[in-house]
């Protein structure tokens, strides 16, 4: 499974801090390959911060998605507040993690293992954000 990740820059470097957390990850060892796929324009129509980074997950099997969002989810609650967003895309479906509720955090996973195993979505807009 292959992912994007794209972090809203809230005090600058986020993008660079999660490689490095995703890099010492134990929890990810050996089921995830890590690596940076370069600089995004913003988005249209964005305001405040905006992902520049873009880092690539591509993961040995849809269990380690769990431990992906785990992580995610602890490395945005060591972040200054507020924490910063990070997207998450699959086949050109787009979650965004904002919260660290645990059954938001399910659905999401849920979400990604259904997008990952099926073809792109026809949706306009495949979104799908939860808040906190």
């Amino acid at each position: 499974m292959e992912l994007a990740l794209k972090v809203d820059e809230v005090v600058g470097d986020e993008s660079d801090d999660l490689l490095r957390w995703l890099h010492k990850e134990r929890n990810l060892r050996g089921l995830a390959e890590v690596f940076t796929g370069g600089t995004e324009p913003p988005p249209p129509g964005s305001m405040g911060g905006i992902p520049l980074e873009v880092i690539n997950v591509v993961l040995s099997n849809s269990i380690a998605l769990g431990s992906l969002l785990t992580t995610l989810v602890a490395w945005r609650s060591s972040r200054p507040s507020p924490p910063p967003t990070v997207r998450i895309e699959v086949n050109g479906a787009l979650v965004t993690l904002n919260t660290d509720d645990p059954e938001v955090i399910r659905s999401l996973i849920e979400t990604l293992r259904n997008t990952s195993s099926g073809p792109a979505s026809d949706d306009p807009n495949p979104a799908l954000s939860s808040g906190s």
